[in-house]
């Protein structure tokens, strides 16, 4: 197993809160996974970046286990700490070739 993934797994699961992705359409519809919120810091806002956005470090694991293919997008959704945000984009996180998670921007 690789090292990015155990320490990406470990600093998820110690700083992470409990969180809800949600597609429209989709087969489940949710997926409760662990997140690990931060907001931007002011040298981060750029490229459509508004203050109050967040980033969000996820793992692969729970959307695979759900059957989740494609990468969180708009129109989903993610509810933190009972608030609902948009997701406005993503990036993959990658150790190589394997998909370890993603890195969620969201609003709201």
């Amino acid at each position: 197993m690789s090292q990015l993934l155990n320490s990406r797994r470990r600093q998820i699961r110690a700083k992470g809160r409990t969180m809800v992705l949600h597609r429209s359409g989709a087969t489940p519809p949710s997926v409760t996974l662990l997140g690990f919120p931060r907001a931007y810091r002011p040298d981060e806002l750029e490229g459509g970046v508004i203050q109050g956005d967040q980033q969000v470090e996820i793992l692969a694991d729970e959307l695979n286990a759900a059957g989740w293919t494609d990468k969180p997008e708009r129109p989903d959704r993610l509810v933190i700490d009972g608030r609902s945000t948009a997701v406005q984009g993503s990036r993959a996180v990658c150790d190589g070739a394997l998909l370890i998670g993603y890195s969620l921007w969201v609003r709201g």
